[in-house]
């Protein structure tokens, strides 16, 4: 099954334990099919992979926006 297939099939999604968990394995499976390419990944998981697939250059603002939050996020963690 693929990223996405895994994350719906979690489980009960109103568990957060259940939640985190499926996304953190679809992030995974996004990083892996984008060979480590964070913003791809993130940009899939916010907009869904086969519109970042088909349109990789037409990110709406909205995916836009997502990615220097979450990566201002990751940098503010990891720092």
């Amino acid at each position: 099954a693929d990223a996405f297939q895994a994350f719906v099939e979690a489980g009960n999604s109103f568990d957060p334990d259940q939640n985190v968990m499926a996304g953190t394995r679809f992030l995974k499976g996004l990083l892996n099919r984008y060979n480590g390419d964070l913003d791809s990944a993130l940009a899939a998981y916010n907009w869904g992979p086969g519109n970042v697939d088909r349109k990789p250059d037409r990110l709406p603002r909205e995916t836009r926006e997502y990615l220097v939050k979450v990566k201002q996020y990751y940098s503010a963690f990891t720092a």
